[in-house]
């Protein structure tokens, strides 16, 4: 059986996706340091990451899009978008013009034009390639997104060192135009003409019933915005502090911190492609949230930056199979007609890391990087192992139940495919 890397478009689709969140990368490290030197605050830099979220909210809107509009012109538009903020917030920076309330309006700003192509790109894994080697396009996904985790960081901070964070924003700007370029020569399958025959505010109530109908989506989207709002923003908020404060490395400390991160998470890509062996999700994920807290405890107790290094490491790859499992068990649990909307709620989950940033952004400043950090992973884990405990479901949930189409499902997005 092929892999999907044989089917032309869908190569298309990942090499503008990893460009883009490889463009992604390099701009969260340089903004979380950009607002700590300029801050000089735990609080304020919480918030600033905190407000990168917000713009999920229109997540939904950019899902009933990914549904009925044409996915190449989202894809270009989006992209040519991303490159024009962060060109403009480079050339501020080189001038010396930015304060404190310049950098809410960007991270406001980008966020609204990331989200355009978020669910557009993650339904591309499934309608590009045949419905038995969805698992596979995801995984492969997963870990060139991983690559890029390990890359992009660790070039973004030695940028920092090297020169400075406007020549940072400037090669964001020209690597998203060459992402949006690349979406050109993607060949989507075509929609049945009752996917422009309703209105879109129509096409987002039926989304939003499904997710709250179906109980494996309810819960997948319940899971991921608890990881978001007590996990995650250690990664954005706590750890440009562990750099600069606590380990005293400088900008290309919280560079090799994150490719750490990423290198980890490429490990955990390559795992979960191959627990698609398992059917039990729902231990999977369970078993790699444990680990992901343990090894964060681990990061906060230390003692040098080698060692928080590895401890990172564990936790980029417990993270990576978890939010594989979940992206992967959210999408096959989906209607294909309706697949960018309900996918588009997992792009809420960010959101609530608003929440989770602002908290941990004064957890930071009452009591220290450290023991902000083993809070959170300690609160996480135990809330966890109580919804694993209290739900049948989770226990029980097998991804054999989704391997035959839902009825009703378009026949051109389950139509055969030939390799190129």
């Amino acid at each position: 059986m092929p892999t999907a890397l044989a089917f032309g478009s869908y190569r298309w689709l990942l090499a503008g996706s990893l460009l883009s969140n490889f463009c992604q990368w390099i701009q969260q490290a340089t903004i979380a340091w950009v607002v700590y030197d300029v801050t000089g605050s735990g609080a304020l830099l919480g918030a600033v990451m905190s407000a990168r979220a917000i713009p999920m909210l229109l997540s939904p809107l950019a899902g009933v899009a990914a549904d009925r509009f044409d996915r190449n012109v989202l894809l270009l538009v989006s992209q040519i978008l991303s490159a024009s903020v962060a060109a403009v917030f480079g050339v501020m920076l080189a001038l010396g013009a930015v304060h404190t309330w310049h950098l809410f309006a960007f991270v406001l700003i980008a966020g609204t034009t990331a989200v355009l192509d978020r669910p557009t790109r993650m339904t591309g894994i499934f309608e590009l390639v045949p419905r038995e080697l969805a698992m596979n396009a995801a995984a492969i996904n997963a870990i060139g997104m991983s690559l890029t985790r390990i890359v992009a960081p660790a070039l973004a901070g030695f940028l920092l060192g090297w020169f400075d964070a406007a020549g940072n924003f400037a090669l964001q700007g020209a690597l998203y135009v060459v992402a949006g370029l690349l979406a050109l020569p993607i060949v989507f399958p075509r929609r049945p003409a009752a996917a422009q025959q309703t209105s879109a505010w129509k096409d987002l109530a039926d989304g939003l019933r499904f997710a709250v109908r179906d109980g494996t989506t309810r819960l997948m989207l319940f899971f991921a915005a608890l990881l978001f709002i007590l996990l995650l923003p250690v990664w954005t908020t706590v750890l440009p502090v562990f750099a600069k404060d606590v380990f005293k490395a400088g900008p290309q400390g919280l560079g090799l911190l994150l490719t750490a991160g990423g290198l980890g998470g490429a490990l955990g890509s390559w795992a979960a492609s191959a627990m698609q062996r398992f059917d039990r999700q729902g231990r999977v994920q369970f078993v790699a949230l444990l680990v992901d807290c343990a090894s964060l405890l681990g990061v906060a107790l230390s003692p040098s930056l080698p060692v928080a290094l590895a401890f990172l490491a564990m936790a980029g790859a417990a993270e990576m199979v978890i939010a594989t499992s979940i992206q992967i068990t959210l999408q096959m649990a989906a209607p294909d007609a309706m697949r960018g909307r309900v996918t588009s709620l997992l792009q809420l989950a960010p959101a609530m890391m608003a929440l989770g940033a602002l908290i941990t952004g004064i957890l930071v400043e009452l009591c220290g990087a450290r023991w902000a950090t083993a809070v959170l992973a300690g609160i996480t884990a135990m809330l966890f192992i109580g919804l694993y405990a209290k739900s049948p479901r989770l226990r029980g949930l097998r991804l054999s139940r989704f391997s035959i189409p839902h009825a009703g499902d378009s026949p051109n997005l389950s139509a055969p495919f030939r390799p190129e």
